[in-house]
């Protein structure tokens, strides 16, 4: 099993629930950082946030995947969760599409380098988020999205291709990133991402992996030497 497998497979602490597929999923996209973090060869700590952590038991999770010297928040809607005695992680009370909260978590954190979205996997809070939090994200930073199949579900605010579902914005942020190769703009929406600020999105089973870099217009690169056809 990937180490995240290996880690959640054998925590005895607070309960939590993930999809067996996401610990690859998450392996791929984190795995290298995680195990630099753990090993002290970052040149500072991880920020990782996570929001939608119900008992906590993934918090514990993330403090042994990353390590002791990551700085790992959680925030809830839920004001149990200042109860549950949590120590592997900060924890905060409050909801995912308030732009104050997770305004001062942030600050409070120092910045940001990894965002988890396990909330209310509602369509419209999904991208309150996004658009509250990408711009704070560090350049090389990853904005992760869970449970993406809701999208799918009219009583999260989704439906196969509805318009303004989190998965259709999703789709657009694609047009968004190969924008300098066509004449016409890209589909319009208000997340503020573009070609200028994300490197990759990855898709995975009810999932999505932003990863944001800072760019500027793409250049072609010829390399070798010329050779005349007749020679």
């Amino acid at each position: 099993m990937a180490p995240l497998a290996e880690i959640a497979t054998g925590s005895k602490g607070r309960p939590f629930l993930k999809w067996w597929h996401y610990f690859d999923a998450y392996e791929q996209q984190l795995g290298d950082l995680a195990r630099r973090s753990r090993e002290g060869l970052l040149d500072r700590p991880v920020r990782l946030l996570e929001m939608g952590i119900w008992r906590g038991g993934f918090l514990d999770v993330w403090r042994e995947y990353f390590g002791p010297d990551a700085i790992i928040y959680g925030i809830d809607i839920d004001s149990a969760v200042a109860t549950l005695g949590v120590t592997s992680a900060e924890v905060r009370v409050g909801s995912q599409d308030d732009a104050g909260c997770l305004g001062a978590v942030v600050d409070e954190m120092g910045g940001l380098d990894v965002v988890i979205d396990d909330g209310s996997h509602i369509s419209e809070h999904v991208l309150a988020s996004l658009r509250i939090l990408y711009p704070k994200l560090s350049d090389g930073g990853i904005y992760c999205i869970e449970d993406l199949h809701t999208s799918y579900w009219p009583e999260w605010g989704g439906g196969l291709r509805r318009r303004g579902s989190s998965i259709e914005v999703l789709k657009q942020l694609i047009d968004g990133l190969n924008q300098p190769y066509f004449d016409q703009p890209a589909q319009a929406n208000d997340l503020g991402i573009d070609h200028g600020n994300l490197a990759s999105i990855t898709f995975a089973d009810s999932m999505a992996f932003l990863r944001k870099r800072l760019t500027s217009a793409p250049r072609p690169f010829h390399g070798g030497i010329e050779t005349p056809f007749n020679q």
